[in-house]
């Protein structure tokens, strides 16, 4: 589904011919990591019920591509999951993308919604300025699943020892173990706020091998088993390298455990 493009706040729009709207790309059901994206980078989350859902028509929405519809939503505030400052108790904007049956809007009146935004200057500078929705995907329709996942990952983000992004690999070394089958590898990460990050690979006979990850400086203390869906996890399959250094990558050990690191931790499923 293709979504909005702009969230304006009590500002009169509609004097006017609105303007082309930028065309979002179609989209299948948001993953984990496009969620978290969104969290993490929309300064305001709401939960809000739409109240009026009113077509625009052509002299409006000249631009509008055959099959689409671009409407005018007001919505009640519900609920605040990430705000600074002050917000409006009901909020307008434009939302645009495939009509439904006999060319009506996918959404109605009572829909439970959650909008992804970020403020813009407006007037004065209060809780009448402008937002808009922080990309294509900003407004989704709300669900208890939705709201209990937004609510964790931003429970993370304000944690004081919340994961940065990884720059590169530094180091790392191999070390085979006393028995046929057994063996070690770590690899020293750069992580963007200078905390220390180590991946270990262990392999031991008759056993699946196992990825773990230290953060501190006792290595051997702080090692855990990396849990998909955190921002832990997010920082490994999306910005950890691809690929080990040259000089890494020369010892077939360290090779082999890093592509078997790779797997386990997965891609990282970023669509938008």
């Amino acid at each position: 589904m293709r979504l909005a493009f702009a969230f304006l706040l009590g500002v009169s729009m509609f004097a006017e011919p609105a303007s082309p709207a930028p065309q979002a790309a179609p989209s299948a059901t948001l993953t984990w990591t496009d969620v978290a994206d969104l969290a993490i980078a929309s300064p305001v989350i709401v939960r809000a019920t739409a109240r009026r859902v009113a077509p625009l028509s052509r002299r409006l929405a000249p631009d509008l591509p055959p099959g689409e519809i671009r409407v005018l939503m007001e919505a009640d505030l519900v609920d605040v999951l990430k705000a600074s400052g002050i917000l409006p108790a009901r909020a307008r904007w434009l939302w645009q993308g495939p009509a439904g049956p006999r060319g009506r809007p996918p959404f109605a009146a009572g829909d439970e919604l959650i909008l992804f935004l970020v403020r813009e200057a407006g007037p004065g500078g209060g809780p009448g300025a402008d937002y808009r929705l922080a990309n294509a995907a900003g407004q989704l329709r709300w669900t208890d699943a939705l709201e209990r996942e937004v609510r964790t990952i931003l429970s993370e983000v304000r944690r004081p020892d919340a994961p940065a992004a990884i720059r590169a690999i530094a180091n790392g070394f191999h070390v085979p173990g006393t028995v046929a089958g057994e063996s070690e590898s770590q690899f020293f990460l750069v992580t963007e706020d200078g905390r220390p990050m180590t991946l270990v690979v262990l392999r031991r006979p008759g056993a699946e091998p196992v990825v773990r990850l230290a953060t501190g400086d006792l290595i051997d203390d702080s090692a855990v088993e990396i849990v998909r869906d955190t921002l832990v996890w997010r920082a490994l399959a999306c910005t950890m390298p691809g690929e080990l250094p040259p000089a890494l990558a020369a010892d077939p050990g360290l090779r082999a455990d890093f592509a078997e690191m790779r797997r386990r931790i997965g891609a990282c499923n970023r669509t938008l």
